[in-house]
């Protein structure tokens, strides 16, 4: 609507309009140079605003200030400061923190040493697992065994409801925190981190540890500027490397990524790359709450137009909903008001002035009374037109009447320090199209931002879709952690040079200020390097001229043991000889010695010694690497019997049952010593499992149990000095798996419906490889089951859970079984029962 339609329908007063209009915002209204944004009028007894920070209710009502002072803060400054009435509480720079009854307000920024008292806000929360680290391309880093292993990552956030009772599930079984149930006081206690009901920062951890499962996380609750310095210098030295922040502080400084405050957000970005951590931000959820434009006045009466003739812009909003409002310009020599009005009724204003204050900003935190359409207006009250103003508007509320997408980033989305990085949106179902909502460039100085996108909306278990830019700063906070723990040496700015070198063009010419970069992509992780040989299956023993017992099996691996299955190692060159050779025999293998690796492993057979002898070990090389050298074994001459051999049934047992053997010497090998059971996870490294005790007739009994897959051997001391082996026999074990879901089996659902299904692996521990689960989903058509879709989940290694969420989207009846998949330490589980659904 035009404006001056509020001040009545006389023609003959229009003259007026210029002189009156400003005067409504200032009615009241008394300027303090000191007092921030808001405060003045607080101290003259008016409500406080609904986002300030506050403690106590009705006269014992206190609010959380920042005093910024002219020098460091000495033992004089604070008890002068305590004298005007601050209860002190936390420190940074120049400024300290407390609360202050209103009342106190105009004496403690009349206390010498005092520039300005402001109002300390609550963070906004960008708020509005998963199939979103497949899309993203982590599934091959974990197939690699990247899972964030020894990487830690920070987060700093709010709500954190339901946060304990996933620990050990969805999340790490360990969390180490910093919680301020108050302003400067802090907590390691978790629970002192929760705000009953609001889920917002346990499902950011989710997101987080969807991407990299094995991170571990730093959390904190803080939110005044000196407690969020205190948590980020605690998390830094802790030795974190990632920190994520999915809110904002609103609008600070000028738009240009700096800030007249030395304690503003951006300063935090700053201490947080300093000491070595990347700053992963949400870009905001703004996008169609925000309007950025030039301050034109076109018919000269006062008030700022948002499109030709119209200086109201509407917003609907229910009953109770709050929303926070704020606007910004370059220059505090520029001095503007802000109200919120419904029809001709004023409702809410912020009216400092900005040529006392030197603050160019106005806020408002207000709640609707009812629901209805509500005005938001600006108002030149006096020096320069801004070149451009700002507005943005947090909180219940869909779109503006007249917004743009464009500078739509709150802060400090805007930072310019290399070392951050700040992440839109794109909806999982859709990742090529932008979130309406998420918050787009350019910052008020022209930079582009932000620097790349990854998508939100996917489910987490305390949100069943999480959306907003909220969800897709944590999925790059966890793909930095993949980074980091593939290259620890990375620092901040080239952490963030990498991930947006990375990222997938989208949206025309790249960078642009609505994907950044593009859409978040790990790529391929890192070629192996090949370090060394390593011998999997060494020979047990033989006889001349024979195939040896036990044809060799070597790999190529890198520097932490890791097959090098793609990259140089996976197809280099292996030569086999005898290292040791008592008797000077001639080793041989059908093909010859030496192999071509095929994906880092070479395969040997028909392998022979040609003389009987005690104590010979094979040698494995390849050019460049480390060898590796074979336990001692034992040659045989023709015809003569082995004088000890092994036997064990079955060789594949079921998870938690047992196998039977038994082992029997020859008479001519009279034993010194009973001879030894020994198994082995690799072939490699052996361990004593325990005497076998024979009989008369040289026969003796034993079983078997394990939690993994292992070689069996027994070993035998004969009272010559000389050693034999059996062939080791390899007995495989298969998992469990149960499976759970989140509707109970039998159930008419919808094609919207979200499923979640959980199976359970076991076993589980440092020696075993981590679980990976099956879920086929089969569709009943006619008589027959078809199997319309199988996905894989990774299980968390601390507990063995795969968690997928999917839905059923045809009619009709729907059957979904699975089973752990086989892995290097354990065979497949059987098929669970399942769970069966009627889809309408």
């Amino acid at each position: 609507m035009v404006r001056s339609r509020r001040l009545g329908a006389l023609v003959v007063l229009l003259c007026l309009v210029t002189f009156i209009a400003p005067a409504l915002t200032q009615a009241g209204t008394p300027r303090s140079g000191r007092l921030g944004t808001g405060l003045a009028a607080l101290s003259q007894g008016e409500a406080p605003d609904r986002g300030f920070l506050t403690r106590g209710t009705n006269r014992d009502l206190q609010i959380g200030v920042t005093v910024e002072l002219v020098a460091d803060p000495g033992g004089v400054t604070r008890g002068r400061l305590r004298a005007a009435g601050l209860d002190l509480a936390g420190s940074w720079r120049r400024s300290i923190e407390g609360y202050v009854r209103p009342r106190d307000l105009e004496r403690l920024a009349a206390t010498p040493g005092v520039m300005t008292v402001r109002a300390i806000r609550l963070p906004i929360t960008d708020a509005f697992v998963s199939p979103a680290p497949a899309l993203h391309g982590a599934t091959p880093w974990h197939q690699a065994q990247f899972s964030g292993n020894g990487v830690k990552v920070g987060i700093l956030d709010g709500g954190f409801d339901g946060f304990s009772a996933l620990l050990g599930s969805e999340l790490p079984a360990t969390v180490q925190a910093l919680c301020f149930p108050e302003l400067g006081m802090s907590s390691p206690n978790i629970a002192d981190c929760v705000t009953p009901g609001e889920t917002h920062g346990t499902a950011v951890a989710e997101s987080i540890i969807d991407m990299a499962p094995a991170a571990s996380l730093y959390v904190s609750n803080a939110g005044s500027p000196a407690d969020l310095a205190t948590a980020i210098s605690w998390m830094t030295a802790s030795g974190v490397r990632v920190i994520n922040y999915s809110q904002s502080g609103g609008l600070q400084g000028m738009g240009d990524g700096l800030s007249q405050y030395f304690d503003s957000d951006y300063a935090l970005v700053d201490l947080a790359v300093t000491r070595g951590a990347l700053f992963v931000a949400s870009a905001g959820n703004s996008g169609e709450t925000s309007w950025m434009g030039p301050a034109t006045d076109a018919n000269a009466n006062g008030w700022l137009d948002f499109a030709p003739g119209v200086e109201a812009n509407n917003l609907q909003v229910s009953e109770g909903d709050e929303i926070k409002v704020a606007i910004r310009w370059a220059s505090a020599a520029s001095d503007y008001d802000l109200s919120i009005r419904q029809g001709d009724t004023l409702l809410a204003e912020s009216a400092d002035a900005q040529t006392v204050t030197g603050d160019p900003m106005e806020y408002i935190a207000f709640t609707a009374p009812a629901l209805g359409t509500y005005e938001i207006s600006i108002s030149h009250v006096g020096g320069p037109v801004a070149p451009t103003m700002r507005l943005m508007v947090h909180g219940s509320v869909t779109a503006l009447t007249y917004g743009t997408t464009s500078g739509s980033l709150p802060t400090p989305a805007d930072s310019r320090n290399p070392g951050m990085v700040t992440v839109g949106a794109v909806r999982y179902t859709t990742p090529s199209v932008i979130e309406p909502y998420s918050s787009q460039g350019p910052t008020l100085d022209g930079r582009t931002k932000p620097d790349l996108v990854a998508v939100d909306c996917a489910p987490t278990t305390v949100d069943p879709v999480f959306c907003g830019t909220s969800q897709a700063a944590p999925f790059v906070s966890g793909a930095a952690a993949l980074l980091l723990e593939a290259d620890p040496l990375l620092t901040p700015a080239a952490l963030a040079s990498f991930l947006k070198r990375r990222a997938i063009p989208t949206g025309g010419p790249t960078p642009n200020n609505v994907f950044g970069h593009g859409l978040l992509t790990l790529g391929s992780p890192p070629v192996p390097v090949p370090a060394a040989a390593s011998l999997l299956a060494p020979p047990a023993s033989g006889t001349a001229g024979s195939p040896l017992l036990g044809q060799p099996t070597v790999a190529v691996v890198d520097g932490e043991g890791r097959v090098t299955t793609t990259g140089p190692g996976a197809t280099m060159s292996v030569t086999l000889s005898l290292a040791s050779n008592p008797a000077g025999a001639t080793f041989t293998c059908v093909g010859g010695n030496v192999r071509v690796a095929v994906a880092g492993i070479a395969a040997f057979n028909g392998c022979s010694v040609d003389s009987a002898g005690v104590g010979y070990t094979l040698r494995a090389d390849v050019a460049g690497l480390t060898g590796a050298t074979s336990s001692p074994f034992s040659v045989i001459a023709p015809g003569t019997a082995s004088p000890i051999s092994m036997t064990l049934t079955p060789t594949t047992v079921a998870l938690g049952k047992a196998a039977a053997g038994t082992v029997t010497v020859a008479p001519l090998g009279v034993p010194s010593a009973p001879p030894e059971l020994e198994w082995s996870t690799d072939g490699r490294v052996w361990t004593a499992s325990g005497a076998v005790v024979l009989g008369a007739a040289g026969t003796g009994a034993f079983t078997h149990s394990s939690t993994t897959n292992r070689w069996l051997r027994a070993r035998m001391a004969a009272a010559d000095g000389t050693v034999d082996v059996t062939i080791a026999i390899l007995l495989r074990v298969n998992g469990t798996a149960v499976l759970t879901s989140s509707i109970p089996t039998g159930r008419t659902i919808l094609r919207t419906t979200r499923i979640t299904l959980i199976e359970t692996i076991r076993p589980i521990g440092a020696s075993v490889a981590r679980g990976r689960a099956r879920f086929d989903l089969f569709l009943r058509v006619g008589t027959a089951w078809v199997r319309k879709r199988t996905l894989y989940a990774n299980a968390d290694p601390a507990t063995g859970r795969s968690r997928l969420v999917t839905t059923l989207p045809t009619a009709g009846s729907w059957w979904i079984r699975s089973r752990a998949e086989p892995t290097a330490t354990n065979g497949a589980s059987a098929w669970t029962a399942g769970y069966r659904y009627l889809v309408r």
